[in-house]
């Protein structure tokens, strides 16, 4: 499947370019607010994508600046509704917190994804018994049915030929703890090494015979997003709080930091597959 920008971006990029054209064409927003008969507050939150624009608006205010191009103006068009889409994610409401639905829309524009996890496997390379094993724990009945179905959607939404490049590092704990029983486990690891083979998936483990590392401090993910955006998003799960940070900021350069000293003693792929191999047979 081809990924779909997220509609919060949709409406970010297309703010940004509607800013871009006004300045080109040498206009103020109290100038371009008059002339479309708007209050100058309304064209300040479609710039910075607080709020989306109808086609109609769209169309004249791309008159308005000059931007007459067919291609361009129904370019924008597209843009416009796809901003005002309802995201992949937006019936799983019940089952996700605000700051995870912030990481899915950043996922969906996502050029690389790195995790660490010291207990378990991540969530993008779980298999449904494994996935609902781990969810069991915290959802029952219909919610853990709705969380399993927004957990294999999520993973739904990074595959195809644009994925992004996945690099999991997970605590050998994690690969032995029998999450769903024995079974449960071998055809989750029968499963990590099915996806080792994919040249965008890259998954080493930290030995526990290295004793403590900087993983220890927790699971966390850094997702590096494409060009349009050129941003790093830093996301840390803790109990009863999620964090998500981007930008150059002190916590994602410390982040970048720890990954990289994980990376440093975990196994190397192909070690990780003899482990793994030795652990299904």
């Amino acid at each position: 499947m081809t990924r779909r920008r997220d509609p919060r971006f949709s409406k970010r990029q297309l703010g940004r370019l509607l800013r871009t054209f006004r300045e080109q064409a040498g206009m103020t927003q109290p100038e371009v607010a008059a002339t479309m008969d708007w209050s100058v507050s309304k064209l300040i939150r479609i710039e910075k994508a607080a709020v989306g624009i109808s086609t109609n608006d769209l169309k004249a205010l791309l008159a308005e600046y000059g931007t007459t191009d067919p291609e361009v103006v129904a370019d924008l068009v597209d843009v416009a509704r796809e901003s005002r889409e309802q995201p992949w994610y937006a019936r799983y409401d019940a089952v996700t917190t605000e700051p995870f639905r912030r990481l899915l829309a950043y996922e969906g524009s996502a050029a690389a994804i790195h995790q660490f996890h010291p207990l378990l496997v991540p969530g993008h390379l779980q298999t449904p018994d494994y996935a609902r094993a781990v969810l069991a724990t915290v959802y029952s009945g219909d919610e853990l049915d709705l969380a399993l179905e927004a957990r294999i959607s999520r993973q739904a939404q990074l595959e195809g030929p644009d994925r992004p490049r996945l690099v999991a590092l997970v605590d050998e704990s994690a690969v032995r703890r029998a999450v769903g029983g024995p079974d449960v486990l071998r055809e989750q690891l029968r499963y990590l090494l099915d996806r080792t083979l994919d040249d965008l998936v890259t998954l080493r483990v930290v030995p526990l015979a290295k004793g403590a590392h900087p993983g220890l401090a927790g699971a966390f993910l850094l997702i590096e997003l494409d060009e349009e955006i050129a941003d790093t998003v830093l996301f840390e799960e803790n109990v009863g709080q999620d964090y998500l940070a981007n930008g150059d900021s002190d916590k994602v350069t410390a982040a970048w930091e720890r990954f990289l000293a994980i990376e440093q003693v975990a196994l190397t792929e192909q070690q990780t597959r003899t482990l793994l191999e030795s652990l299904v047979a």
